[in-house]
């Protein structure tokens, strides 16, 4: 695990705890540690662990950055400790059985999941894109500039944004699941799960067709959704399926059961007489 570097000095340590008139007995029985841990990391001998430094900080009433300054910007675990948190601690905000995720992303071995980085983003108290800035760090990327993302590139992520929020209410499919189901539906191999990462990101200055074929097939949007800019058009889109998972949701559950037959059957031919008023006998639907 990359080392955090933040810069522990025990002297510093001990001149702040006299001045705040605290014994070493004192500030050990306020961080519920041995007497003889905070003598050892008072003289040089030991240092407290990583995660620790908020809380003597805190106790302290000092300012982490001025007890204990940073002398580079944080990476991954930089992040976690600040927050006080052990890698172990981390399980329960990423909904995991292990901090194998995070254990892995703080190596360098294998980046966060999209709900990973959103679920410590708010456990750590940062955004999104310094938890992200953080982990390119982890990755040893921490001089890499940021690429500025294409103008389709955006549009694809903003596309995928707004499905986010105003269809899957802010819980997505995981992007492995969108690549896997991408591909099953489109019978190819066009989408893999760091692909629809960096899609979602705004990462890929072309995308290609295929993947976005599949990735809409996924979405079960129409393909057209990520061909255009129009925001009439986008609306459509995102109503129409927000409006069938509510209307399958309601199914699943049972409500309206106490709707007599003739009343459903009302609803499906306003429903289906609607799409046709709108596509037109031929299924076109464009203005004349």
């Amino acid at each position: 695990m990359p080392v955090p570097d933040r810069l522990f000095d025990g002297n510093k340590l001990r001149n702040l705890r006299v001045v705040k008139g605290m014994s070493q007995a004192t500030l050990a029985a306020g961080l519920h540690v041995k007497v003889n841990a905070v003598y050892r990391w008072e003289n040089g001998l030991a240092a407290p662990p990583p995660e620790r430094l908020p809380t003597i900080a805190a106790f302290l009433d000092t300012d982490l950055d001025e007890l204990f300054p940073r002398g580079e910007p944080p990476n991954l675990a930089d992040l976690r400790c600040d927050a006080g948190m052990t890698q172990a601690d981390t399980a329960r905000h990423t909904n995991t059985a292990s901090p194998m995720p995070v254990r892995a992303a703080e190596q360098g071995k294998r980046p966060l999941s999209e709900q990973a980085v959103t679920a410590l983003a708010a456990a750590y108290g940062v955004t999104r894109a310094e938890l992200l800035a953080a982990q390119r760090r982890s990755f040893g990327r921490a001089e890499e500039p940021a690429a500025e993302p294409s103008a389709e590139g955006a549009r694809v992520a903003r596309k995928l944004e707004s499905l986010r929020t105003e269809v899957y209410g802010g819980v997505p499919p995981s992007d492995a699941h969108l690549a896997a189901e991408g591909n099953r539906r489109s019978g190819s191999e066009a989408l893999t799960e760091d692909l629809v990462r960096s899609l979602r990101a705004g990462e890929v200055a072309e995308p290609p067709d295929a993947a976005l074929d599949a990735l809409a097939l996924a979405l079960d949007v129409p393909p057209v959704y990520f061909r255009q800019d129009d925001p009439e058009v986008d609306a459509l889109i995102l109503s129409t399926r927000a409006v069938r998972d509510r209307f399958t949701v309601m199914a699943a559950r049972g409500a309206g059961q106490d709707l007599p037959k003739e009343s459903w059957d009302q609803l499906r031919d306003f429903i289906s007489g609607t799409m046709a008023e709108i596509l037109g006998e031929d299924g076109d639907g464009r203005p004349a």
